[in-house]
């Protein structure tokens, strides 16, 4: 199970799919997807579904939340362009709200990377 979870983990990390979940102070553990629709005629169409899944804080869980982009709009529908930042967005009010103690590697090490979402991110998963 930890190897699972570590490896959900790098999908926040810089290079990884699900940065834009990433949550200032907190470890995530995540995955993100994108699936294309099935039209009545059993063929693809053009529509998507957008998907990021997750736990937090990853060193310890006590949440579990699933964000699903039904028909994402604006041009954007893979996972870590549309359902990622819902997911942080979300998870952090949780964990904030709830008391949860930040679980990141201190400020100086590996902390810059791991809670800047936005710089050098990749949307696609």
């Amino acid at each position: 199970m930890r190897i699972v979870l570590h490896m959900m983990e790098s999908v926040a990390l810089p290079g990884g799919g699900g940065v834009k979940a990433a949550i200032k102070g907190y470890r995530i553990a995540i995955k993100t997807g994108t699936a294309k629709k099935v039209g009545p005629d059993g063929k693809y169409v053009n529509k998507y579904i957008a998907y990021t899944a997750g736990v937090a804080p990853a060193s310890n869980p006590r949440f579990a939340l699933v964000v699903v982009i039904n028909d994402p709009q604006a041009g954007k529908y893979y996972g870590g362009a549309v359902s990622a930042p819902v997911f942080g967005s979300i998870m952090g009010s949780v964990l904030r709200t709830m008391n949860v103690e930040p679980d990141a590697i201190p400020t100086g090490d590996k902390s810059e990377m791991v809670t800047n979402k936005n710089e050098g991110s990749s949307d696609r998963s």
